[in-house]
């Protein structure tokens, strides 16, 4: 359903905000959040959270990019940024040089890479967007960047191009090793990043946007639940969701929130506890 969805949406020349909008409400279809981009973080991000339109403060200019994950694995942590374009927006114009709108996308990649090389600016990431006790302090920043742009059809028979296939292999030529270029007729519902949920990180803390349609908790949320606090908007945001469904998730919520006070409060008690998504 959320597949038909998205093709719709595509079909009806949405601008960026409108797609924004649609995949802060589905984060699993947000490419990078389980290790399917970069050279790490097979072990997901902390809570199985994409952060929407995070703010990079420090040394220099202050950029946001569309979305952010920050995926961690035993030697890495890997900060997905990902940028988003109008998708109606073409890469080559006819005479196959590339569009002034790809260009000045595709420089926005070169802004962030150029912010985590200033000195302190990676410190400053840690502090801000690694929110759980397990700051993986000991495992150094790779970041990776992505840009969402255009349709596949633009490189098929009849999408204004002479030579279609050879502009897909310069389109694909055209990133740098940390990069990754694709059009939004990739995206897709992943089912690895099914339990995902979207965040935004205030000047308070991280609080919950929205939740993905098969969102379950588990008892590893706990220390996350009691930052992020009460997931009510997000919960009532969310879509595909029933009501039963969001009380039940409220409710567990709670009840492992209250789990992580109690932990806290006996750190020497052993605790039994099921796991498995609920």
């Amino acid at each position: 359903m959320a597949l038909a969805n998205w093709y719709q949406l595509l079909s009806q020349d949405p601008g960026e905000d409108e797609v924004q909008q649609f995949l802060e409400l589905h984060p699993s279809m947000i490419p990078g959040g389980s290790g399917d981009i970069g050279p790490g973080g097979h072990h997901g991000s902390d809570m199985g959270a994409v952060f929407r339109r995070p703010r990079l403060i420090g040394g220099g200019r202050t950029f946001e990019p569309d979305f952010m994950w920050v995926t961690h694995s035993s030697a890495l942590v890997t900060p997905i940024l990902i940028e988003i374009e109008k998708p109606s927006k073409r890469w080559f114009k006819k005479d196959g040089r590339p569009t002034s709108g790809f260009i000045e996308a595709h420089d926005q990649l070169n802004d962030w890479r150029s912010w985590f090389s200033r000195e302190g600016n990676k410190a400053l990431f840690r502090n801000t967007f690694l929110f759980l006790s397990d700051k993986c302090e000991d495992r150094p920043l790779e970041p990776q960047y992505v840009l969402i742009y255009g349709r596949e059809s633009e490189f098929r028979l009849g999408g204004g191009h002479v030579n279609p296939g050879e502009l897909r292999y310069k389109r694909d030529q055209q990133r740098a090793r940390d990069e990754y270029l694709m059009t939004f007729d990739a995206l897709r519902p992943r089912y690895d990043h099914r339990n995902s949920m979207t965040l935004t990180m205030t000047a308070y803390g991280p609080e919950a946007y929205a939740f993905s349609p098969v969102f379950g908790t588990s008892a590893s949320i706990g220390e996350g639940a009691l930052i992020v606090g009460d997931p009510q908007a997000a919960l009532a945001r969310s879509v595909m969701m029933t009501d039963e469904r969001r009380a039940y998730l409220r409710k567990r919520w709670a009840f492992w929130q209250e789990d992580e006070r109690k932990k806290n409060a006996a750190p020497d008690a052993i605790f039994f506890r099921s796991l498995g998504i609920e």
